[in-house]
């Protein structure tokens, strides 16, 4: 059929005719409709008349269109309101985001449809009276356009060679989808064609020009002509923010259609060419609402403590983390394989995952193939780390002379004589007169790291593959620490039959962690607590003999690391996923799942036996035995699931509906495991793109719990307005878009391990027992649940000026607790609910992104989010915890501290004035205050002094790119936040110990004297005494400002890198951790005030990404 009045134009074709050529269309192959999409729609768009219409008046009628520039779903929509016509179809299966530009005056509807829709590879069919039915075409016809003739020379001969290229297109999905109406130009000529129906193309071009392929709502891609004559391309999605895709409860969304709080993680940012050893260290600074505390800079252990809108319960606290789709450990995944990492912070959002959804929910997905040429990537990085804090101790000397001022101060003898300390200092006699820095002879210095990432990636419409290998070495700070990680994944995705498709992944990991074997603490802490005057070892003895400096039993690092063997543990893993899918039609989708995970690990301990002599009698100091021992476990965990997705627009109506079961179980032993069996049902609504609904019901059945209480049904609901979308809005062009969202729904939380013994606890009444019964079960415990209120707002304005703000309030019921119980009840704890607690906050981020000019681009981010959160009731309560400095109290904060106030050091002025004492105090020791004025000093005057959770946490992100320079960094921390000293910080002398005993830091030389009595340390004594009462004294501020990673890249030309063969190649330089600002001076503010945490690490790296 000719269209012979009316222009139709998108931007997917390239305008190579004639000014006043006219555009031939051909008849329309109308597809045949299954059974199944008929009967959806009849269901949902109501009855059909039983009289037949006239359909073809329907398509003769006239109308008149002028639009430029507009999504097709909305010049649809005003086809509808002017034709009275209805468009039934499936949004995401004829790419309705595309833009398309029509004039057209006075003509039928059919030639209006057929101008603007052929072109785009969608046919339609009138169903009913006013229906239409519109579904992507199989249309054999081509619609290339022409290209340019060969040019010839003066005699004839072609000025150059040319030849044709035949290609196919596709996007980026799983399974692939081909594109029509995609436009291929050749780079700075007017030669171009667009891609058919099916996704085909033909093109005549020249070895060394340039292709250049464009979409709309798809990255333009460019690729330089070699002898390759067939091509199959993939265009991935533009991250827009109106066009952004995230991934949810088991699908992947329109952010634009959601009215929940979800944060998505810059992967580009986060991850690539960074020094990261584990996951979790990657979520710092990207997402408002997600804390994560690195506890450590110990190799490949960073004991991260991730929160999701902080704390709102007083046992576990983790979130849910999914790995396509199911339950991971975060620090098992290599960060080379991440694509995307989405978080879910409110009950819309994360209530489809019911029983664990109550701490909210971290997804990830891996990468996959896409259809393309073979691609090979390497990406690697070297560099050394170095403490971020190190304690720097007093030398022998000086420690002589305080622990002679602490003898002094008790009025006892001094162990070390003016002569003893002189020949010390000196230096002259090491062996007699030992002054050993225990820190420079014992810590690696620059430990290193590296990392080797390969993978391959590619394939076609039928199969496409991702493998990768990576391996990962961290060196430690301690002689024998260190940590290697090897891991394997390959995923494939099959394309079965034409809706039939299949993802099959394999995950393999091993990791090593080796680390010494000491007595006591860690290796660390030893070197720390070992006296200066100790010789590491002593000279050979004619008889060959080595004897080892030691203090009482206490053995010195180098006598442990020479002869203390090793520790060192070992993790094997194996994942396979099997995930098939099949596409019932365009709108229904069936999808399953199953995975079956085994973890092995193996343990060891080596050390060789060793009698420890005295170097001068000879006489036995301590023996170390022989050591050799294994140990063996094994766990295995299945995951299934089931799920059918429906996706359709009805004219101004879109629906989405999600339903599917879940069974997981998980087995480590008789008495170690666990099953869960899990129905949902999701449901999305959207009406003229303006009013949004979306309504989630879990039920989750947990073998955690006893008879009656192993159910628990976790619903939602969440309402959305896309203001923008209002015709008050659409001529404010500064307004890119507006969102208005709030929710409201219930969680759950079990709270508990997989140990069947918290429901029917038993043990061994003889051996060890004394037949005594000491803890019991409790079959009557059931689920913690979380109900929570979210409002919030999206706005984007001038397209790249981003604001969210949120606000939530989560209450927390029946909080699963295993408080001790009296000494008359016979046992030491019962699990129980117990409480509830309240916890609320808010959250801020505003990003920038925006492109100057050709050189030059940046983005920007801020985030800011402050929870704080209260115990609103506790059976039984308060309870204080073990270390006597923590209770969780009605009215309070979890965890509070629970301290002795104190008011500075005593003076002799108070204790003229009767200050209460306790037994033995002296000037100089810690003024502790009598709270109920009873003259003694107890438990009774004990206050609560502080939170302990973090409150307010930020971070910035900056990045620039100038020509093929780079610069990112990345700015964290907290601006509310206590922190208690322990350990030595507390006990900078304690001779009377062989663990605790040690050097002194330089900055506690600022201890009380008659002529320092505004120190900051109290007096010395050989025993800390009554100066380690748990106590606000010991409080320190610690909040932190640090700069995580600085980075500098540079991408060479492309000129350069093809003459070596490749496609890509990137070089760069990156540190981390390199500046901390904290009023917490003298330990790292992450690590929360003990020296015998391992410290963070600076790291600074090169490294190189290479593309074949």
């Amino acid at each position: 059929m000719a269209c012979n009045s009316g222009t139709y134009r998108t931007q997917n074709q390239i305008k190579i005719m004639q000014k006043n050529r006219k555009k031939i269309y051909t008849p329309v192959n109308l597809m045949r409709i299954s059974i199944g999409p008929i009967i959806l729609i009849f269901l949902l768009i109501g009855p059909i008349f039983a009289k037949a219409p006239d359909k073809q008046n329907v398509l003769d009628q006239r109308i008149s269109i002028i639009v430029t520039e507009m999504n097709l779903d909305q010049v649809l929509e005003k086809i509808e309101k002017k034709a009275n016509v209805r468009f039934v179809y499936s949004h995401e299966m004829i790419f309705a985001d595309r833009k398309v530009s029509v004039h057209d005056e006075n003509n039928r509807l059919e030639a209006i449809l057929n101008g603007i829709l052929y072109p785009l590879g969608i046919t339609f069919k009138l169903s009913n009276k006013n229906t239409i039915l519109l579904k992507r075409g199989q249309v054999k016809n081509s619609i290339l356009k022409p290209v340019d003739k060969p040019k010839h020379n003066a005699t004839g001969a072609l000025a150059d060679s040319s030849f044709i290229i035949k290609g196919q297109i596709f996007d980026s999905k799983e399974p692939p989808v081909s594109l029509p109406g995609v436009t291929i130009q050749v780079k700075n000529t007017d030669r171009g064609v667009t891609t058919d129906p099916n996704g085909n193309f033909e093109i005549s071009v020249r070895k060394g020009e340039v292709l250049v392929f464009t979409f709309i709502g798809l990255d333009t891609k460019e690729i330089v002509v070699s002898n390759t004559k067939n091509m199959v391309i993939s265009l991935a999605e533009q991250n827009t923010a109106l066009n952004e895709v995230v991934v949810t409860g088991y699908s992947e969304q329109k952010a634009r259609n959601l009215a929940n709080s979800i944060g998505k993680l810059d992967v580009k940012a986060a991850i690539a060419n960074k020094p990261i050893t584990q996951l979790s260290q990657a979520l710092q600074g990207g997402v408002t609402g997600l804390t994560v505390m690195q506890g450590s800079g110990m190799a490949g252990e960073d004991r991260s403590n991730i929160l999701i809108r902080g704390i709102s319960t007083i046992g576990g606290t983790s979130p849910l983390v999914l790995v396509d789709g199911v339950p991971f450990d975060i620090n098992s995944v290599d960060p080379t394989t991440v694509e995307s990492i989405t978080v879910l912070k409110d009950a819309a959002a994360a209530s489809i995952y019911g029983a664990r959804a109550a701490n909210g929910v971290i997804l990830v997905t891996t990468k996959r193939g896409i259809p393309g040429k073979l691609s090979v990537t390497y990406d690697g990085y070297g560099g050394v780390q170095n403490a971020t804090y190190l304690p720097k101790f007093v030398d022998a000397p000086k420690y002589m002379t305080m622990v002679n001022e602490a003898y002094a101060n008790i009025g006892g003898l001094e162990p070390y004589s003016e002569t003893t300390i002189q020949k010390t200092a000196e230096g002259s006699d090491p062996v007699n007169y030992p002054n050993t820095n225990w820190s420079k002879l014992m810590l690696k210095k620059n430990p290193v790291i590296q990392s080797h990432s390969v993978s391959i990636s590619g394939g076609n419409e039928l199969a496409r593959f991702a493998v990768s290998g990576n391996y990962l070495f961290q060196d430690g700070l301690t002689p024998k620490r260190d940590f290697e990680r090897f891991s394997f994944r390959a995923n494939t995705g099959v394309t079965l039959t034409k809706n039939v498709s299949m993802l099959l992944d394999l995950v393999a990991t091993r990791s090593r962690n080796r680390s010494e074997l000491v007595r006591f603490g860690n290796s660390l802490h030893l070197v720390y607590s070992t006296p200066p005057n100790i010789v590491p070892k002593y000279p050979l003895k004619d008889d060959g003999y080595q004897a080892y400096g030691n203090f009482g039993e206490m053995m010195n690092p180098m006598a442990e690391l020479e002869r203390g063997g090793y520790a060192q543990n070992k993790r094997d893993q194996i994942n396979i996923n099997f995930q098939p899918v099949w596409q019932i039609t365009p709108e229904l989708k069936l999808r399953g799942q199953y995975l079956y995970r085994v973890t092995s690990e193996g343990g060891l301990t080596n050390r060789n036996s060793y009698n420890f002599l005295d170097y001068y009698t000879g006489n036995l100091v301590f023996t170390y035995t022989n050591q050799k021992a294994s140990s063996v476990g094994r766990a295995t965990y299945n995951y299934l699931s089931s799920n059918l997705e429906f996706s359709q627009t009805y004219g101004k109506h879109f629906i989405y509906a999600i339903g599917g079961i879940s069974r997981e179980a998980n087995f480590i032993s008789n008495f170690d495991q666990a099953n869960l069996a899990s129905y949902f049902v999701k449901f999305n609504y959207v009406f003229n793109n303006k009013y949004l609904l979306e309504s989630t019901v879990r039920t989750d059945g947990s073998s955690k719990f006893g008879p009656g209480h192993k159910w628990g049904t976790f619903p939602s609901v969440a309402l959305g307005w896309n203001v923008h979308n209002e015709d008050f809005l659409k001529d404010v062009k500064f307004v890119t878009s507006f969102k208005l969202r709030a929710s409201y729904g219930l969680m759950g939380n079990n709270g508990r391990n997989d140990d069947v013994n918290e429901l029917y606890r038993y043990q061994s009444l003889i051996d060890g027992g004394n037949g005594n019964e000491t803890s019991i079960g409790n079959p009557a415990i059931t689920w913690e649940t979380v109900k929570m209120l979210d409002i919030g707002t999206d706005i984007r304005l001038f397209q790249n000026l981003g604001l969210t703000i949120d606000w939530f309030s989560k209450t927390t019921d029946n909080i699963l607790l295993t408080p001790p119980l009296s000494l008359s009840s016979g046992v030491a704890t019962l699990p129980i609910n117990s409480g509830s607690v309240s916890n609320k906050g808010w959250e801020f981020m505003l990003n920038y992104s925006k492109t100057f000019s050709r050189d030059f681009e940046m983005s920007a981010s801020v985030g800011y989010s402050y929870y704080s959160n209260k115990i609103l009731s506790l059976r039984g309560g308060p309870y204080i915890g073990t270390s006597g400095v923590d209770i969780n109290e009605v009215g309070q904060p979890i965890n509070s501290y629970y301290l002795y106030k104190t008011d500075g050091l005593l003076t002799q002025k108070d204790i003229d004035g009767g200050t209460t004492l306790l037994p033995g105090q002296q000037i100089g020791d810690i003024k502790y205050v009598d709270i109920n004025g009873d003259k003694n000093i107890d438990k009774a005057d004990k206050v609560i002094s502080g939170n302990p959770n973090p409150q307010g946490s930020y971070f910035t992100n900056l990045n620039f790119v100038y020509k093929r320079f780079s610069l990112e960094t990345q700015i964290n921390g907290f601006t509310k936040s206590l922190a208690y000293y322990t350990g030595r910080y507390q006990t900078p002398l304690n001779v009377t110990s062989n663990f605790d005993g040690g050097t002194p830091m330089q900055f506690q030389t600022d201890y009380w004297t008659p002529q320092n009595p505004n120190a900051m340390f109290p007096r010395l004594a050989p025993a800390p005494g009554n100066n380690v009462l748990p106590a606000d004294y010991w409080l320190t501020n610690a909040a932190f400002l640090r700069v995580k990673y600085i980075q500098l890249g540079y991408n060479f030309k492309p000129q350069f890198i093809k003459k070596l063969k490749i496609t890509n190649l990137r070089v760069f330089v990156n540190t981390q951790n390199a500046i901390t600002l904290s009023k917490m001076k003298y330990f790292d503010p992450e690590t929360r005030g003990s020296e015998a945490n391992y410290p963070m690490m600076k790291v600074y790296t090169v490294g190189l990404n290479v593309k074949f």
